[in-house]
């Protein structure tokens, strides 16, 4: 089976793609673990692709915006402030990690708002 490859629909634009960062929590995983991999954001979702060799396929993520309730700033173990909690209208959770946070989580409130 072949890598996961991002790809953008026709219906949406990319803000930014092949960012460089880590996902701390998500849903269907029952531990807190730090998985390195890219983030993907388009005007219509938010996509996770770990990176690795083996079993990334099943910590590899993608949201949609309309599916946002809301997004805060927090932090990653051990107390690094590059955190962005992101709660789902479902209760799910996903926190990502990523450099020069205030960008990202500043342009997801913006298109949840």
């Amino acid at each position: 089976m072949g890598k996961k490859v991002f790809e953008v629909a026709e219906n949406e634009q990319l803000f930014a793609g092949k960012v460089a960062g880590d996902c701390w929590k998500m849903p269907k995983v029952s531990i807190n673990r730090q998985v390195s991999g890219r983030y993907y954001f388009t005007d219509k979702r938010i996509a996770f692709l770990a990176s690795g060799l083996i079993g990334t396929e099943s910590v590899s993520w993608e949201i949609e915006m309309k599916d946002i309730d809301t997004v805060k700033t927090c932090t990653t173990p051990p107390f690094f402030p590059f955190g962005i909690l992101i709660t789902m209208k479902n209760g799910d959770k996903y926190k990502l990690s990523i450099l020069k946070r205030k960008k990202y989580y500043e342009w997801i409130s913006s298109q949840i708002s």
